[in-house]
């Protein structure tokens, strides 16, 4: 079923240049055929008039629809093919406007298949591919933008977000405010976005991998107990994790053991008590009880810890991640 609107008004012979002219009402009504490709519903457009070149000359304007819904909803709204000859008027004869309203009766057989490809891919196709397309740009995203602040150290991730958050209120400023945006100008925002998503998720899991493989090649095997020898102590500090859960020390001189943040969360190292028990929820500088220096160690920073002690067992811990992050120091 197709629904088609008529437009049918007379212009004198001797404005016919006028109507034809760059600004005339011909001329409008031809360049209107660009905003109806933006409406739901409408199919063509078709200006025919008489090709009598003198009196009055008949112009017929018919906008074609496949849904009822589509033509009301634009014959109620302006601009239409109407508005602009009641523009015009004083182009056209006088009471010489009319407009109908009609339903074109057509078998199966005249469908053409183009047509019947346009119809089957709004009626399957599209209902499908939207919400499968949506859910795709979704998963992205959420990958995405994961990976990406998990790899980001320091504040950089904050700024990212604040970066990310206004560019999005910029865009949907723009399309609440240009509801009839071109088709390529929303492919375009979705396209980039989606280069700019991927891009970064394949940029973070390279850095991951790249990370994990230098934490893989540590200078001692992870766990086991380390004495004052060549290279002295160290500890590697990921997320969540200790490289060694068990450190052995020389008792009653000072000691520096090395450290490293390869995570992206910040980490620390606090020394307990003789004990084994912590006074303090987070150590500080100077303290009764060790701590590593700087007593907040972001992500890819490195610091020292530094104690003497005398001899006995004492407990480790990193104060953001305690239960995940222990360890056992020896002092002999």
């Amino acid at each position: 079923m197709e629904y088609i609107q008529t437009i049918l008004f007379q212009i004198p012979a001797s404005r016919l240049e006028e109507a034809s002219a760059a600004e005339g009402l011909l001329s409008e009504l031809d360049t209107h055929r660009d905003f109806l490709r933006t409406q739901t519903g409408f199919r063509d457009l078709r200006i025919t008039r008489s090709i009598n070149t003198e009196g009055n000359i008949l112009v017929v304007v018919e906008t074609r629809w496949s849904d009822d819904s589509g033509l009301v909803r634009y014959e109620t709204n302006e601009p239409n093919a109407a508005s602009i000859v009641r523009k015009h008027r004083g182009t056209i004869v006088a009471d010489s406007l009319q407009v109908l309203d009609m339903e074109a009766l057509r078998t199966e057989a005249s469908w053409k298949p183009a047509e019947e490809a346009t119809h089957a891919r709004e009626r399957v196709v599209l209902p499908v591919a939207i919400p499968l397309g949506v859910l795709a740009m979704a998963l992205l995203i959420i990958y995405g933008l994961s990976r990406v602040y998990l790899e980001i150290k320091g504040d950089n991730a904050t700024g990212l977000a604040a970066g990310i958050a206004i560019g999005v209120l910029l865009v949907s400023f723009y399309l609440a405010n240009n509801p009839r945006a071109p088709g390529w100008q929303i492919g375009a925002i979705v396209g980039v976005a989606a280069i700019v998503l991927a891009g970064g998720a394949i940029w973070a899991v390279a850095e991951t991998d790249q990370g994990e493989t230098s934490a893989a090649t540590p200078t001692a095997t992870t766990g086991a107990s380390e004495t004052p020898g060549a290279g002295g102590l160290a500890i590697v500090m990921t997320d969540n994790k200790f490289d060694k859960t068990t450190l052995t020390a020389a008792a009653n001189q000072e000691v520096v053991v090395q450290l490293k943040n390869d995570g992206g969360a910040i980490h620390n190292v606090h020394v307990s008590d003789a004990s084994g028990a912590y006074s303090l929820t987070f150590c500080t500088a100077n303290g009764a009880e060790p701590c590593s220096n700087p007593t907040k160690l972001s992500g890819g920073q490195s610091g020292t810890l530094t104690f003497n002690l005398p001899a006995g067992t004492y407990n480790y811990r990193c104060d953001f991640h305690p239960t995940e992050m222990k360890g056992t120091l020896t002092v002999q």
